[in-house]
C-alpha cells in the first residue's frame, strides 16, 4: 500500500492575535484527510508564543509543511550590494526595500498584491516566522525537526485558491470541501479553511505542482505558488 504522506497547514497570525490556525492532513489518492485541526490561544509574552509554535510543529511526524507568512526580508534591507531581478511596471511593488522579488512575481505572474514582510501588518508575522527558522536549522528549503529534515514552503491561500478556481471559498466552504475531496468540517472559520488550503499545497508543491524560484530570488526567500 502507497503511504500516505502527512502534512502540516499553517494560517500564521501574531502572538495576541488568536487567529493562527493549524491543521494536520494527509493525502491519499482520494483526496485529504485532515488528522487534526486546532487555533492557537492569544499569548501574554514572546516565549509562550515561540513555545506554542514549536510545539505545533512537531506534534505529529509530517513529511512537508506549508505556511502563510513571510519567511524572508528584502534581501535589499540586509544587504546593500544584493541584487534582484528587473521588475517593470510601476508602484511600490517595485521597490527592492519593500517587496521581495517572490512578492513581484506573484504580482506580475498572478495579479495578487501580497502586503510587504515588514509592514505593519505583516512585519510581526514575518518576524515570528524568521524565529522559528532560526530556531530549527533552517536551510533552504528544510528545517530539521527531531531529527529530520522537512521542506518548509512559504504559500500564498489566496493564489492557491485562485489555482484551484476557487474566488469565493470563504463564503462558499462547500466548494472548497468538494475540490479537495475533504470531508465537510462546519467547524473550520476563515483561518482554518486557509491552514487547509496550505496543507493541500504543501503536498502538491513537494510533487513538484509548482515554479520553482530563480536563483536571486532562492537567496532572498519564495513564495511557492501552486500551478495548475
Amino acid at each position: 500500500m502507497k503511504e500516505e504522506p502527512t502534512i502540516l497547514g499553517i494560517d500564521l497570525g501574531g502572538c495576541m492575535s488568536g487567529n493562527s490556525a493549524y491543521i494536520y492532513a494527509k493525502r491519499s489518492d482520494i483526496g485529504i484527510n485532515i488528522i487534526e485541526r486546532f487555533k492557537e490561544p492569544r499569548h501574554k509574552t514572546p516565549r509562550e508564543c515561540a513555545e506554542f509554535l514549536q510545539a505545533a510543529l512537531t506534534r505529529h511526524s509530517v513529511d512537508v509543511i506549508a505556511i502563510d507568512a513571510p519567511l524572508s526580508l528584502p534581501k535589499a534591507l540586509t544587504d546593500p550590494s544584493a541584487h534582484t531581478p528587473e521588475r517593470k511596471g510601476n508602484g511600490e511593488i517595485l521597490n527592492p526595500y519593500l517587496f521581495r522579488y517572490t512578492d513581484y512575481f506573484l504580482f506580475e505572474r498572478f495579479g495578487l498584491r501580497p502586503m510587504p514582510p515588514a509592514g505593519d501588518r505583516i512585519g510581526r508575522l514575518t518576524a515570528r516566522a524568521i524565529e522559528m527558522l532560526h530556531n530549527n536549522h533552517y536551510d533552504f528549503p528544510n528545517i530539521t525537526l527531531q531529527g529530520r529534515k522537512i521542506p518548509i514552503y512559504e504559500v500564498y491561500p489566496k493564489q492557491i485558491a485562485q489555482a484551484l478556481g476557487l474566488q469565493q471559498y470563504k463564503k462558499a466552504p462547500q466548494q472548497l470541501f468538494e475540490q479537495l475531496h475533504c470531508p465537510v468540517d462546519e467547524r473550520l472559520d476563515e483561518h482554518l479553511l486557509d491552514a487547509l488550503l496550505c496543507a493541500y499545497a504543501g503536498h502538491e508543491i513537494l510533487q513538484g505542482e509548482t515554479l520553482y524560484p530563480t536563483e536571486e530570488a532562492a537567496e532572498e526567500g519564495w513564495c511557492f505558488p501552486l500551478i495548475r
